[in-house]
């Protein structure tokens, strides 16, 4: 999340009408997992500090992303709260296998945070320690390729702390979330949901022009995005936030 944002809109509405410290931790927990789900594995070059992948298992770890990003794109739309667990427990198994093969690789602990996002949202009661697991497994990813998923760790990581009640509830941070979000696009500007989550970031910290200007970069960029579902997406949330006054 596809996304309907940091990330999908699936549950923006959702989360900010939510009235209870549980609905407001497994909200934020959906909102993260649909944000990093919904993008695509679409990476620049690698820096020089980035992990090495061999030709015998580069294949097999993005293969388990983006089973784990569908299975996320499917819990977006499961109404059935076993059906959702279910999921997150697949989900969760693919990233262990994923991480067994290579535990220091950024698309394993990528993929092993989605995977803690999903169990978060099948699992609002223990939501709060499972974000808390979903930030240290993005900052893993970050700290090995920065750039992975078009800055996926960063703008994840932006976006549960955006969205995330503060403590002693909650993960959450909008400070330190908007530094997450202006470092996603400084590493890459010209990818939409880049752009809509530094937009939602400083619209939490009372920025509204200069959220409206980032919900105008989205725009532009989804427009000139190949046609799909995930463009269609990209453009009603930046649409969405150009409607806010």
């Amino acid at each position: 999340m596809s996304v309907r944002a940091w990330l999908g809109a699936v549950s923006v509405r959702a989360w900010l009408s939510a009235v209870t410290v549980r609905s407001w931790l497994c909200a934020a927990a959906t909102l993260v997992v649909l944000a990093g789900c919904a993008t695509t594995v679409r990476q620049p070059p690698r820096s020089p500090s980035s992990e090495v992948y061999t030709p015998e298992n580069s294949a097999t770890l993005d293969q388990y992303v983006a089973s784990i990003k569908a299975n996320s794109d499917r819990s977006d739309h499961e109404s059935d709260g076993k059906a959702r667990a279910d999921l997150a427990t697949q989900s969760n198994n693919m990233a262990d296998a994923c991480l067994a093969l290579n535990d220091r690789a950024a698309a394993c602990q990528y993929g092993k945070a989605l995977a803690t996002g999903m169990e978060a949202r099948a699992h609002p009661t223990q939501a709060l320690g499972l974000l808390t697991s979903m930030l240290k497994y993005l900052s893993a990813a970050d700290a090995v390729n920065t750039y992975y998923d078009q800055a996926g760790p960063s703008r994840v990581r932006a976006l549960v702390l955006i969205r995330a009640p503060g403590w002693p509830l909650g993960p959450g941070d909008t400070d330190a979330g908007l530094q997450s979000a202006r470092q996603a696009v400084s590493l890459a500007p010209g990818y939409a949901p880049n752009q809509l989550a530094l937009a939602e970031a400083l619209s939490k910290n009372g920025d509204a022009d200069g959220a409206h200007a980032s919900y105008q970069r989205a725009f532009e960029l989804a427009q000139a995005a190949p046609a799909g579902p995930e463009r269609d997406g990209w453009l009603h949330d930046a649409q969405e936030g150009l409607a806010k006054k």
